[in-house]
């Protein structure tokens, strides 16, 4: 599994505890932003799966905001074809795994990180 060093993101977001409303909306657009083409990345990989029932994989993200931390849950959603998720993301004993998942966030980690900083600009 990989891991992604969040703590400047983290330190951010502690200057952020006083921006004004509208910084504090500019950074959540920029988190939103993020999360989404992690989303599109994630479901274009996966409709280019030879195996049909991962095309059908269906991806979605949650915005959750508490206090001056703004943050985006990216996953396949449970139950259907999502619960083909594990195996196409993360293989089995007998194979599979051939798709990203953890990838598609770091490559987009640091443009959203620079988003949120241009937005927060001033603090």
């Amino acid at each position: 599994m990989a891991m992604i060093d969040v703590s400047q993101v983290n330190a951010l977001a502690q200057k952020l505890a006083a921006a004004p409303l509208k910084k504090h909306a500019l950074v959540a657009a920029a988190v939103k932003k993020g999360a989404q083409n992690i989303k599109e990345a994630i479901q274009e990989d996966v409709r280019s799966s030879s195996n049909p029932g991962f095309r059908r994989i269906p991806i979605h993200y949650d915005m959750k905001s508490e206090g001056v931390r703004i943050e985006a849950d990216i996953g396949p959603e449970e139950g259907g074809a999502g619960s083909l998720a594990n195996i196409a993301f993360f293989g089995t004993s007998r194979g599979g795994g051939g798709h990203e998942f953890y990838g598609h966030g770091a490559d987009e980690l640091d443009p959203t990180a620079q988003h949120v900083a241009k937005a927060a600009e001033g603090l």
